[in-house]
């Protein structure tokens, strides 16, 4: 276990208060103006940090885009074509399909689940 520093435990508060799945950029944006002193490279590597740890998840987008969830446990997200937005879906964690893979011998921990199209504001 790696010593909390500082500039960790603020990069964990602000992605907790937020539900918009932020990249290192965007977190980084929001962080600097209260600490100034912060570079991008700390941003990146305390979110690496922080998901080694399993206090948050990486979701790659697409063209390898990364974003950030605090919200470990497992869940789906949606990705709006149009507006680039990355939401969590409030749909129950189907465990079964867990379990049809370890019936076949996998040995699955969880999956994770994207689904790409209109977000409700963009389908309007």
């Amino acid at each position: 276990m790696r010593k909390n520093t500082k500039q960790r435990a603020m990069v964990y508060e602000e992605l907790k208060s937020r539900y918009d799945h932020p990249t290192p950029e965007e977190i980084y944006y929001s962080i600097k103006p209260r600490y100034p002193k912060i570079s991008i490279a700390t941003v990146y590597r305390n979110l690496r940090i922080l998901a080694e740890e399993g206090k948050v998840i990486e979701i790659k987008s697409d063209k390898n885009i990364l974003r950030y969830d605090a919200k470990t446990e497992p869940h789906y997200h949606f990705k709006c074509t149009k507006c680039g937005a990355v939401l969590d879906l409030d749909i129950p964690y189907n465990k079964a399909l867990d379990e049809e893979l370890n019936k076949k011998g996998y040995k699955v921990d969880y999956h994770s689940t994207i689904f790409y199209g209109l977000c409700p504001n963009c389908a309007k």
